[in-house]
């Protein structure tokens, strides 16, 4: 009996924490203590601070989209180097092994696994 009620004990405090929990972060939000991430929460931060006008407005969010496009293309030229990057080391070590070697290389060290499509320019084992 007093197992049950000390852990009903537990669980009505941790529950009692969690709503605490909650209650504040609304209000932080709420009162902007705390500012929900990303650029919108960015845009509506300088908006509110610095009282901007509609045309700055609009600037600023052109200039975010732009960033935002050149950052994702830049992410995606990365990731395609880095790719190009693993599967030629993988030629590499693969051109320094004898043909027997060559063979279980092949059959137990495939490429590594990368976002991109298997097949690649520099692939050329058959």
């Amino acid at each position: 009996m007093g197992s049950s009620l000390k852990w009903g004990g537990l669980a009505l405090a941790a529950i009692a924490g969690l709503l605490l929990g909650f209650a504040i972060a609304t209000s932080a939000y709420r009162y902007h203590l705390l500012r929900v991430p990303g650029p919108h929460g960015f845009i509506d931060r300088l908006d509110h601070d610095l009282n901007l006008t509609p045309d700055q407005l609009h600037q600023i969010e052109t200039l975010l989209r732009d960033s935002h496009a050149k950052m994702d293309a830049l992410h995606e030229d990365f990731r395609r180097q880095h790719a190009q990057i693993i599967y030629q080391t993988h030629d590499q070590i693969r051109a320094l092994l004898t043909p027997e070697q060559q063979q279980k290389f092949d059959r137990d060290f495939s490429h590594p696994p990368t976002d991109e499509p298997h097949e690649h320019q520099y692939h050329n084992h058959d």
